[in-house]
Formats: structure tokens, C-alpha cells, sequence
């Protein structure tokens, strides 16, 4: 702040943004550049006197602005508005660098290097440190995953090929390209094709625009990518990714029509939601090169990948997808090959348990504004708009096929469905989205707007003298209750792995440090009464599967008795 004054330095502190050279110089952070051959020379005539170097100052500027309490009151209230916005007060660090900052230029160096170590000292043992730490502990092991446990670097992947040129599909060919795998995309269509590429080139093109690539790095991405319609040129691939139909006879003759062309040892990777890897691997020669590599929507904006081991996956497998998926920026997480997987499974009882809640007449709104508060990135309602409400109805129908009564699905969308309202892609869901004709939005994006006419499609009215603490409890603890099953079960390693899953893969407060390490917060013995709470309520207990859902599972109970929690 008395470098650059109170304003621009708030911008930097509060945002964490990095300043390329001549940006800094510009706004005053250095007072020379230099080319970086001639830096130590230039540096050491500065030192010893033989080269000027004229400091930057402030000037009237510093007295006007950065020593005037009210200006600085000001920005400081401006600043702390953006800042709230965005974090909603869950995270204390950017407030007190705030409060320190904007006192700096009018308090002494040392009093403010103290009130920086006392701040730092309250942060660092708060438990929103320990959670983050405990996420960035679990994304530098994530990133480890690609190599065996005597440290072995898995085989590097650099030819790649992926069936399929929809959404999902170009997308993962794309990211693929600009991470340097020569990749070759197939689809019979020529139009998802020509889309796929038109995607691809105008991506980095932005990035190259923006210099997020150098133009050599962008001109390789462009070459790495390569197109075909009927399947040529695939042989030499290592790994093939089949991004098709949520079919198991699709995917099931696709990978069968590949095994004839491939090598023995190529991977074949399935990027399913929902189906068995095993089944898609039944037939099939060397069925131990099969996995599942399950991406998210958006493929370039979502962290998480999963990687699914079959039974007879072989652990070499399993090692080389991690270590792709690495290299392509995203975070593995393996776990074992169940209907759902992890996150879809956990994700799966919170959208339902808010669709019940519609239909006892909570209002959609409401609920999603509570589940921001709570940390979520987005309420279950605006989620369910954004999945699509055809995808949610088949996923909660293959969970219940899956999983039995606790997972029964209710049947509030069966109304909404029925008018071809599938949520943002047809521009109405719970929310307004804008105008979409014959497949296409037309105008500017819309702020979603809620639906004026929900109250048709509800069912009753309890829900509306539910307490907002009761709402947010039957979500979250529906996830909470599920994810200690996944931990019985051994679908992952361990609490630490499902909670990186948790915060990358459904945006699970990031603050708290992951669902079971929020879990841990309320203590298993806390959580283990309110699932009985929960479980026993009128609402709950009335329907078919809810008991069942918020029961504690044997795992939960054993933690509750013993005292400890889920991460020891």
C-alpha cells in the first residue's frame, strides 16, 4: 500500500492477480525493467552506484488518498462489498489483509508488521486454513497417483484418440491437443466434427489472444488435433476414449470394433456416468486395459476426473489414466466401479431431497439461496437446471435400479418433463433462461428468473414452516449419510480422497474442507442423532426409501461410538 497506494493494492492483495512485467512497472510495483540477459549486470550497477535507478512515488497522491481516513474508509467499504460477494464471509483472510492495508500508509511499519503476524497467526490455526491445507494436501496426492508406490512414473501417453465428437467428446480431443498428446477425434458425423474443430481453434485462439499461450504452443495445439469419419488412422493410438451414447451395446461395439485395431496393450477408457466398466469390458479381448475415465461438464472448467477400476482392471492401467489426466490439469480420483460411481452417487440424494422439498411447497429460491449460504456454488435447483432434468430423471431411476429404497426417486419432475421442459437447454426449467428457438438461444444470456408457475407442480405445503437449519440438514446430511456408505464400501481410499472429490466434482464448500471433513465438524455421534432426527420427522418417514436414506450407516455408528472422526 505505501508502494502503490491504497486502491491498486487492494486490486492485487484481495485477488491474488500475478503482474506481468510491464504491468508492475506501470503501476509502480518496480522501477526498472530490464531484458533478462542483461538483468544481474544491470542489477549489479545499480547496487553499487554506477546506474541510477529513480524510485517511483506516490507523490500528492499518497497524501490525498492514502493518508485520508475517509478516502480510505471508502475504499475499503467498496472493496469489503466485492469481497463478501464473493466469498459471502466464509473466508476471514481477505478481510483482515483489508483492515490492515488501507491503515498501512498511516501507521508505522513495525506496528503494521505486527498486526500482519497476529492476523496471521489467528488464520493460520482457524479452521478454514486447516480445511484448505487439507485440500491442498489432497491435490498434490492426487497429482501423485500417476506413478507406482516404489515412485515409478507411469508410461507417458502420446497418442490418443476419442470415439465420439459431441459436447464431451471435442472437448476432452481439445484439451488433449493443447496438452500436447497427438489426438485424433472420430464421429460419423461430419457436422459434430467441423464443430468440435471450430471449438478447438477458437479456444486457443482466445488463449493466445489473451497470452495464456505462446504462439508456438498454440500452433502445436492446432496441429495435434486431427479429425476422421471412418475410424482411420486409430491403430498407433495408446489410449482410446469413447465419449458415445449412454448405451452399454454402443459402447459395448465400439470398444469391440477398436480391439481388432489396436494393440494389445492400448487402454480403452470409457467416459460413462453410469454404466459398469465391467459390463462394457465383458466380451472383450484383455478386458484388464478397460477403465473408466469420467469426466465432467464442463471438461476444461471441472477438476475432477474419476477414474473407475474395473475388477479386472490392471493396476498399470489405472496408473497411466491418472497420470493423463495430470497432464491435462485435472485432479484423479480412483475409485472402484459402482452404480454412480462417488460422485454422482453422493450428488444423487441432495438433488433428490430438494425435489421432495418442492413438492412439500418449499420454494425453490429459497432453498437455493440457503445452499449458497451454506458454500455451494449453486442451489440444488439452478444445479438440476443446469444438468438437465432428462439426465437427473435416468440418473436418480439408475441409482434406485442400483442402490434399492434409500434411493427411491420422487416423482416431481414426471410434470415438468411431460411439457418438454428440460431446464437451461430449452431455456425453462425452475428457472427462466431466456429464449431458445429450434435449438438455439436467442439474445443475450437472461440472469435466470424463477418460474411463475411452480405452484402448479407442487404437492402440499409442509415445507413452508420448515426452518431454514432443517432445510440445509436434510441436503447436506443426504450426501453426508451416503459418502460414509462409499467410505464402508471402500468405492475410495479413503475420507481424504472423497473429500477432494466432494469439493472438485460437486463444489462442496471448500471451507469446510470436503463433506466427511465436515462430517468430522459436527462429530459422527452429533450427525448420527440428527439422521435419527431426520429419519423419524412426519415428512421422512411417510415416504417410500426415507428412513432408509438417513440412517446411519454401520461405518457412521462405529465413529459415533468411539469417539473419532472420520479423519482419525
Amino acid at each position: 500500500p505505501r508502494r502503490i497506494g491504497v486502491p491498486a493494492a487492494a486490486e492485487a492483495i484481495l485477488t491474488g492477480r500475478l503482474f506481468p512485467a510491464k504491468a508492475a512497472l506501470k503501476r509502480g510495483m518496480v522501477d526498472r525493467l530490464t531484458k533478462p540477459e542483461y538483468l544481474v549486470r544491470i542489477a549489479s550497477e545499480i547496487a553499487t552506484g554506477k546506474r541510477s535507478c529513480k524510485r517511483k512515488s506516490r507523490g500528492i497522491a499518497g497524501l490525498l488518498v492514502d493518508r485520508n481516513p475517509l478516502l480510505t474508509s471508502i475504499i475499503a467499504n467498496k472493496a469489503r462489498e466485492g469481497v463478501m460477494k464473493r466469498t459471502k464471509g466464509k473466508y476471514p483472510a481477505p478481510l483482515e489483509a483489508l483492515d490492515i492495508l488501507v491503515r498501512s500508509p498511516r501507521t508505522a511499519t513495525k506496528k503494521s508488521l505486527r498486526a500482519e503476524v497476529e492476523a496471521t497467526a489467528r488464520l493460520a490455526t482457524g479452521s478454514v486454513c486447516k480445511s484448505l491445507i487439507s485440500i491442498f494436501k489432497g491435490t498434490e496426492a492426487a497429482k501423485r497417483l500417476g506413478r507406482g508406490p516404489d515412485g515409478e512414473a507411469a508410461p507417458r501417453i502420446d497418442r490418443a484418440a476419442v470415439i465420439g465428437a459431441g459436447v464431451m467428446g471435442g472437448a476432452v480431443a481439445s484439451l488433449l491437443a493443447e496438452k500436447g498428446v497427438t489426438t485424433r477425434l472420430s464421429d460419423l458425423s461430419p457436422d459434430a466434427l467441423d464443430t468440435a474443430l471450430f471449438e478447438h481453434r477458437k479456444v486457443i485462439g482466445t488463449k493466445l489472444k489473451r497470452r495464456r499461450l505462446a504462439r508456438h504452443r498454440a500452433d502445436e495445439a492446432l496441429d495435434h488435433l486431427d479429425v476422421t469419419r471412418d475410424g482411420s488412422g486409430l491403430a498407433r493410438s495408446q489410449i482410446v476414449i469413447e465419449a458415445v451414447a449412454e448405451r452399454l451395446d454402443v459402447k459395448q461395439a465400439v470398444f469391440g470394433k477398436l480391439a481388432e485395431v489396436l494393440a494389445d496393450d492400448a487402454i480403452l477408457a470409457t467416459n460413462t456416468s453410469s454404466l459398469s466398466v465391467d459390463a462394457i469390458a465383458e466380451g472383450l479381448p484383455n478386458p484388464e486395459r478397460v477403465c473408466g475415465m469420467h469426466f465432467f461438464n464442463p471438461v476444461r472448467k471441472m477438476p475432477l476426473v474419476e477414474i473407475i477400476r474395473g475388477s479386472r482392471t490392471d493396476e498399470k492401467v489405472v496408473r497411466a489414466v491418472a497420470a493423463l489426466a495430470v497432464r491435462m490439469g485435472k485432479y484423479p480420483v480412483i475409485v472402484a466401479d459402482v452404480a454412480g460411481f462417488l460422485v454422482n452417487r453422493i450428488l444423487g440424494p441432495y438433488l433428490d431431497e430438494a425435489l421432495r422439498l418442492f413438492e412439500e411447497g418449499a420454494d425453490p429460491a429459497r432453498v437455493d439461496r440457503l445452499l449458497e449460504d451454506f458454500g455451494m456454488p449453486m442451489g440444488p435447483f439452478l444445479l438440476l437446471d443446469e444438468v438437465g432434468f432428462d439426465i437427473a430423471a435416468h440418473a436418480a431411476q439408475s441409482l434406485h435400479e442400483a442402490y434399492g429404497a434409500r434411493m427411491t426417486p420422487t416423482k416431481a419432475l414426471d410434470g415438468l418433463l411431460k411439457q418438454d421442459r428440460l431446464g437451461k437447454k430449452t431455456g425453462l426449467g425452475f428457472y427462466v433462461h431466456g429464449t431458445i428457438q429450434k435449438g438455439k438461444r436467442k439474445g443475450k444470456p437472461a440472469r435466470p428468473t424463477l418460474a411463475e408457475d411452480l405452484p402448479v407442480f407442487k404437492r402440499s405445503g409442509e415445507a413452508t414452516a420448515l426452518t431454514d437449519d432443517v432445510i440445509v440438514d436434510r441436503l447436506v446430511l443426504a450426501m453426508v449419510a451416503e459418502g460414509a456408505r462409499c467410505l464402508e464400501e471402500k468405492v475410495v481410499a479413503g475420507p481424504a480422497e472423497l473429500d477432494l472429490a466432494t469439493v472438485m466434482g460437486t463444489g462442496f464448500a471448500p471451507f469446510t474442507g470436503g463433506l466427511m471433513r465436515y462430517a468430522d465438524s459436527r462429530t459422527p455421534a452429533a450427525l448420527a442423532e440428527r439422521l435419527r432426527e431426520l429419519a423419524g420427522s412426519s415428512a421422512i418417514a411417510s415416504r417410500p426409501g426415507g428412513p432408509e436414506r438417513f440412517a446411519p450407516c454401520t461405518l457412521l455408528l462405529e465413529h459415533a461410538e468411539a469417539g473419532r472422526g472420520f479423519h482419525g
